[in-house]
């Protein structure tokens, strides 16, 4: 009994371990010649989760990978640091899209047609075309002066690549891309970011494991109330 104790008492205390690395995950997103005020594309540095090995060089900007938003009513400060956990939707309960992770997808692997990569300028109004696609996608949320899906290539490119029934319908894994839910130090939620993962379906996995594990010792992060800066 004694040494059932012991061995019980080490896994409470390996898991424990664990909860500095979970809750340390962090992210740093700034704006770039790329970026609008509200959309277009942010530059995100994660620590300790790297990332970079997903992307293509031409996604690529200094020590961070290339990222857009999925929220138009939910804001981050630049520069600010948040913690982030993957999840397959974003804060608000709207599920990942496959036509948003299509898109996405293209974009980080730097395959995305008719995407210039190159020219600032040209990269700038398509980062804002993009964006405008991505967020019809993710539940029809159009922002003011950003052009609407009617006639956008990338909203197009999705339809006439997935189908419409498809590329509205939740990714579920399809592509490797994840929500990468945003969190201040007060637990409010910050603008959800996009990003590229290795294997979407195991990092789901290991992901619940962990949260698994650490409800045993901890409660769970729902304490954490979900409203707008």
């Amino acid at each position: 009994m004694k040494q059932l104790m012991m061995n019980a008492a080490g896994l409470i205390l390996g898991l424990g371990m664990l909860v500095p690395n979970v809750r340390a995950d962090s992210v740093v997103l700034t704006q770039n010649a790329y970026s609008y005020s509200v959309g277009g594309e942010f530059n995100a540095v994660t620590s300790p989760g790297n990332f970079l090995p997903n992307y293509s060089p031409l996604a690529v900007v200094g020590d961070g990978f290339e990222t857009f938003c999925v929220q138009t009513t939910v804001d981050f400060y630049p520069g600010s640091t948040y913690t982030y956990t993957l999840s397959s939707s974003d804060s608000l309960g709207r599920d990942l899209t496959q036509g948003a992770a299509f898109l996405y997808d293209e974009f980080g692997r730097g395959v995305l047609p008719n995407y210039d990569y190159v020219d600032a300028a040209a990269r700038n109004a398509d980062a804002g075309a993009l964006q405008s696609a991505l967020w019809w996608f993710q539940g029809g949320q159009t922002y003011g002066g950003f052009p609407s899906p009617t006639n956008n290539v990338y909203y197009q490119f999705a339809i006439n690549t997935l189908g419409l029934a498809n590329a509205d319908s939740a990714n579920d894994g399809r592509f490797g891309v994840d929500i990468l839910q945003m969190w201040d130090g007060n637990c409010n939620t910050a603008q959800n970011q996009l990003v590229l993962v290795s294997d979407n379906g195991a990092t789901l996995l290991l992901l619940g494991a962990s949260v698994s594990a650490l409800a045993v010792i901890r409660p769970r992060r729902k304490a954490c109330r979900v409203e707008n800066f």
